[in-house]
């Protein structure tokens, strides 16, 4: 699956056009999209105590590269049914945007690490909150105490 998804950006390979029984990999994605974009929608749904939804809709992780979900959010209506004030706008989340994570590397330059940095900010959030672990414990201390079962 992996495969298939990066190789809509760089074009199939013969190996994974087989795998898809001829179907290019823009056809054997292009049948979940939609059920994608509901559920988008569903997920929306749920904010019912909300006067207007935000008009931004921020995206992240590898998957969102795929610009059939991005076409599908932009190009149809999908959004009239919910409380929004005006046609929301898709964008990426910029890895900057990540409160109190830093990217010392330089290396993060798109959102496909984001969810990786929220479970990163998620993390560090639990070890400010714990009251067992020692405050003079390094780090790596506290995760391994964290992620001890």
């Amino acid at each position: 699956a992996e495969a298939m998804k990066l190789s809509l950006a760089k074009g199939a390979t013969p190996d994974v056009e087989k795998k898809l029984a001829g179907n290019s990999p823009e056809q054997a994605v292009k049948k979940t999209v939609s059920v994608w974009r509901s559920g988008v929608e569903l997920a929306l749904e749920e904010f019912d105590q909300l006067d207007h939804l935000p008009h931004t809709i921020l995206l992240c992780g590898g998957g969102a590269s795929l610009e059939m979900l991005v076409d599908e959010l932009e190009e149809s209506n999908w959004y009239k049914s919910l409380p929004f004030a005006r046609k929301p706008t898709v964008r990426y989340i910029d890895p900057a945007s990540v409160v109190d994570i830093t990217d010392t590397t330089d290396n993060l330059k798109d959102h496909t690490f984001i969810t990786a940095m929220g479970l990163l900010r998620v993390g560090l959030d639990t070890i400010g909150q714990s009251d067992e672990i020692a405050e003079n414990a390094t780090i790596k201390d506290r995760i391994n105490r964290i992620l001890r079962i």
